[in-house]
């Protein structure tokens, strides 16, 4: 039962923390945003080919233990 628990706190956790990142990137864009004329551009000073590419490999690497769980593996004691 603690190894759910621990589990549970584990999700929760990686969870809150890419909430916090995608808070945090939307945030950063919101600033970069330059009103022009009417229209939003975005003003590329920092997202580059090198950011987006972190991007993707954060959103896999999430999509990877979210589909680990969801088979039931890399619990403590479970077999799949």
């Amino acid at each position: 039962m603690e190894n759910l628990d621990d589990e549970e706190s584990i999700d929760n956790n990686i969870n809150e923390k890419w909430e916090n990142i995608k808070t945090i990137i939307k945030e950063t864009k919101q600033q970069l945003i330059k009103k022009d004329e009417g229209t939003e551009t975005f003003k590329n000073k920092w997202y580059d080919d090198q950011c987006k590419f972190a991007m993707e490999e954060m959103k896999n690497a999430k999509r990877k233990v979210v589909d680990k769980r969801k088979k039931g593996e890399g619990r403590a004691g479970v077999s799949p």
